[in-house]
C-alpha cells in the first residue's frame, strides 16, 4: 500500500513536481529548477487514511484524474471524507506562490487504496473462476465440439476480452459457461433457464442470465459457427428465422423460386441443406431480399439464391451458408450490405465464412470489389448509406455478377 507522499507524487503532482510535508494534514506542492524551487500549491490530506469509503463516496465515481470544484455531499460528509483520506483538497497558487487560483477535490489515498484492493480481489476471483471453468471443460470434453473447446481455452487465457466486454459481463459469462458445462455433464438436452436454476439453486436463479441471453448465445454460436442447439441448448425462449428466396432443399423440406421463404435455426441444426444455384447472394436487409424475390425471371436466368442475414449473423446463418457453399453448384458469392461500419463488419464475417469461393462486394457507386480489404477501405471514404438507397434492378444486378 502506497504512503501518502508516494500517492501525492504519483496521482496529484504534475511532471517536475514533488511534495513536502509542512503540517500534520498539509503538504506543499513544489517545482524545482536548477537553482531554486517554487511553491505551486498545497494538498489537504491526513497522515493516516481509511480504506473503507462510504457508499456516498463510492457513488461519486472518482478516478485518479477526476477533478471536482464541488461535491454533492453535506459539509459534514465532506469533512469526514477529508479526515479519513477518501478525498483530498488540492489548492493551486498563482506565480507569487501565495494567491489561490483553484480549489478542487480529488481522489484521496484511502479511496485509491480501496480501488487497488478491489482490483486485487477481482483478479483472485477471476483466477478461481477460470480454474473452475477449465475443470468443468475438461470433464465435459467428450460431449462438446472441438471449436467450442478451443474457444473456451482462448477466452480463459486472453488478456483483453475479444468482444470488448466490460469486467462485469465477462464475470457473468464465466459463471454462465461453468453452469452450462456442469449441466451438460448430466444431460444432453438443456432448456436455457435450467442453466441458471441448477447453478444457483435458489428462487430467481433461472432468471439470472436472462438479461444477457442474446449476447451469450450469439457469442457461443460464433464460437461453433452453428446454432446453439448443437451445444444441446434446445430452448432459448425464441426461434431465429432465416429468410431467403430461391431453390433450396433439406432432408425434410424443399423450396423453389417464387416467393420469400423462411427456415429456422432448429431446421438448420437438424437438416442438411443443398442448392442447385450458381450465384449465392448474401444481403443485409429484408427490403433487398423482398425486391429480389419479386424478380423471378432474374433469379431463374442467373440461377440465384438470396439469403437475408437481418443485420446480425447468427449461428444458424453461419451453418446454413457453410452447408450451401459445400454444394458443388455454387460458383460465386455476392455480398451486399449497408455502407457503414456495421455493414463492413458483416461483410468481413461473411467473407470469412465463404473463404475459398469467388466473392463480390457491391458498392453503391456502380462499383464491385473482389477483395474484402479493398471494399472496407472504400467504405471508409464514402458517406454512410443503406442498401435500400441504391437498390437498382435486374439489369444492374446482372452487370454486377457479369451475367
Amino acid at each position: 500500500m502506497q504512503s501518502v507522499q508516494a500517492f501525492l507524487e504519483t496521482i496529484i503532482c504534475k511532471a517536475g513536481e514533488s511534495v513536502r510535508k509542512i503540517n500534520e494534514d498539509e503538504w506543499e506542492i513544489q517545482r524545482w529548477t536548477a537553482r531554486t524551487y517554487r511553491t505551486i500549491g498545497i494538498v489537504i490530506v491526513p497522515d493516516e487514511f481509511d480504506v473503507s469509503p462510504s457508499n456516498e463516496i463510492l457513488k461519486l465515481g472518482l478516478k485518479p484524474n477526476s477533478k471536482k470544484k464541488a461535491l454533492p455531499l453535506s459539509d459534514n460528509d465532506i469533512q469526514e471524507a477529508l479526515i479519513k483520506g477518501w478525498i483530498v483538497k488540492e489548492i493551486r497558487f498563482s506565480k507569487d506562490g501565495r494567491t489561490p487560483i483553484s480549489n478542487i477535490y480529488r481522489m484521496g489515498p484511502g479511496l485509491f487504496a480501496y480501488e487497488e484492493l478491489q482490483k486485487e480481489e477481482q483478479i483472485k476471483v477471476f483466477k478461481g473462476l477460470n480454474e473452475k471453468l477449465l475443470f468443468a471443460l475438461e470433464t465435459s470434453k467428450d460431449r462438446l465440439p472441438e471449436k467450442f473447446i478451443r474457444n473456451v481455452d482462448l477466452f480463459v487465457n486472453e488478456e483483453k476480452d475479444a468482444e470488448n466486454w466490460g469486467r462485469e459481463r465477462v464475470l457473468k459469462f464465466t459463471h454462465f459457461l461453468i453452469a452450462f458445462l456442469q449441466l451438460k455433464r448430466r444431460q444432453s438436452r438443456i432448456e436455457y433457464k435450467e442453466i441458471g436454476a441448477t447453478y444457483y439453486e435458489e428462487i430467481g436463479g433461472s432468471k439470472v442470465f436472462d438479461g444477457n441471453r442474446e449476447v451469450f448465445i450469439s457469442r457461443m454460436e460464433k464460437w461453433i459457427e452453428a446454432p446453439i442447439a448443437e451445444l444441446g441448448i434446445v430452448s432459448t425462449g425464441f426461434i431465429v428465422p432465416i429468410f431467403f428466396t430461391g431453390n433450396m432443399r433439406g432432408n425434410l423440406s424443399s423450396y423453389s423460386i417464387g416467393t420469400v421463404h423462411a427456415t429456422t435455426e432448429i431446421s438448420v441444426s437438424e437438416e442438411t441443406f443443398r442448392t442447385d444455384a450458381k450465384n449465392l447472394w448474401l444481403v443485409e436487409n429484408r427490403g433487398v431480399l423482398t425486391k429480389m424475390a419479386a424478380e423471378k425471371d432474374f433469379l431463374i436466368e442467373t440461377s440465384s439464391l438470396v439469403i437475408g442475414v437481418d443485420g446480425q449473423i447468427r449461428g444458424a446463418h453461419r451453418k446454413l451458408i457453410q452447408q450451401l457453399c459445400e454444394s458443388s453448384s455454387i460458383q460465386q458469392v455476392v455480398i451486399w450490405v449497408d455502407y457503414d461500419n456495421a455493414g463492413t463488419i458483416i461483410a468481413r464475417e461473411l467473407s470469412n465464412l465463404v473463404e475459398g469461393l469467388s466473392s463480390l462486394f457491391i458498392g453503391n457507386e456502380g462499383n464491385v470489389f473482389t477483395d474484402a480489404e479493398a471494399y472496407s477501405q472504400w467504405v471508409e471514404t464514402v458517406q454512410h448509406a443503406e442498401q435500400e438507397m441504391t437498390l437498382g434492378g435486374p439489369i444492374q444486378w446482372k452487370e454486377w455478377i457479369g451475367n
